[in-house]
């Protein structure tokens, strides 16, 4: 399958969007029935949402570097983290649909995808891309069935991009990685100390 044919008509999701100011990301969160990625048992947490191109060199660095020193910090287990796919370009909004097929692979999928970064950007065509962006939900256990179906899948192709259009109509998103922390807009990835000292913030407010 060719990525070109994967790209819909946005005029029409941009109709479609949420446009109220007064819209909150927890409700953003509950009306398109968004899972976390990492969820926290405590009672007091923080919830982190990443708008993120798989495609962005940016966004790998976070999650290989700057989401892993989190990971060994004290504020990870107050974090509710949400991931959701703001593709930039055709490779990445491929790898959105891959990463969407199963919610059961989908936090592997997204470390495969992240941590293999810069073997699939350089590769040599469209064709290895979509292989190896297959072979990565593959490996960890989605079905070529399941894989096919959802490819084909064009509702969903919908939602996923109309989760987009609402990111940027919503809340401003223009650019990945760009984070809402218990809804405060952060653009760019950080180094791990201000994450850190923004969540201890929003812990004791």
């Amino acid at each position: 399958m060719k990525i070109i044919s994967l790209i819909l008509v946005w005029g029409v999701l941009f109709l479609n969007s949420a446009t109220s100011k007064d819209y909150e990301y927890k409700q953003y969160i509950d009306d398109n029935n968004i899972k976390p990625l990492i969820e926290s048992l405590e009672e007091n947490t923080v919830d982190i949402i990443e708008f993120s191109s798989f495609s962005c060199s940016h966004c790998a660095e976070f999650h290989n570097q700057t989401l892993q020193e989190l990971k060994e910090s004290s504020v990870y287990k107050n974090i509710n983290f949400y991931l959701i796919d703001f593709p930039l370009n055709q490779a990445a909004f491929y790898a959105t649909i891959v990463a969407n097929c199963n919610e059961g692979i989908r936090p592997s999928y997204v470390d495969s995808v992240y941590g293999n970064y810069d073997v699939w950007t350089k590769a040599s065509s469209g064709e290895e891309i979509i292989e190896l962006l297959n072979s990565y939900g593959l490996q960890h256990g989605l079905e070529d069935e399941e894989l096919q179906s959802c490819l084909k899948d064009e509702d969903s192709h919908n939602r996923l991009l109309s989760l987009q259009v609402d990111a940027q109509n919503i809340f401003g998103v223009e650019s990945t990685p760009t984070f809402l922390i218990n809804g405060e807009k952060v653009q760019g990835n950080r180094p791990a100390s201000e994450f850190i000292k923004i969540i201890k913030k929003k812990l004791n407010n």
